[in-house]
């Protein structure tokens, strides 16, 4: 094994413990359903909230898990913080996993794999 190829398996390895750790972020239904609620764009933490129904220190908490991890940002505009996705790859992971759950339907970039 060459050197370049070692620290080709280290970045690889590092790539994939990324997205191990933004898979097990997302992998609670509030976060799930934030996320598709984000889809549409930023929304206020008060926004969440009501369309979460769900009390504003759980939304915060959620929100905050996901920001520390990229997921998403956030900006503040007085005392209102608004969130956003970070990066729309990650809806397009959640779509996929949700269409093939729904109707075990595979995903384009995986069936053109095959």
């Amino acid at each position: 094994m060459s050197e370049n190829s070692g620290s080709l398996l280290q970045l690889d390895s590092e790539h994939i413990q990324r997205a191990a750790d933004i898979l097990k972020t997302v992998a609670h239904p509030a976060r799930l359903r934030i996320i598709d609620f984000l889809e549409s764009g930023e929304q206020s933490v008060a926004q969440i909230c009501k369309y979460l129904e769900a009390p504003q220190p759980f939304i915060s908490h959620q929100l905050n898990l996901m920001k520390a991890k990229g997921i998403l940002c956030s900006r503040r505009e007085g005392n209102q913080v608004f969130y956003e996705v970070a990066n729309r790859s990650v809806i397009e992971v959640i779509y996929c996993v949700r269409r093939h759950g729904h109707n075990n339907e595979a995903c384009g970039a995986v069936s053109e794999r095959e």
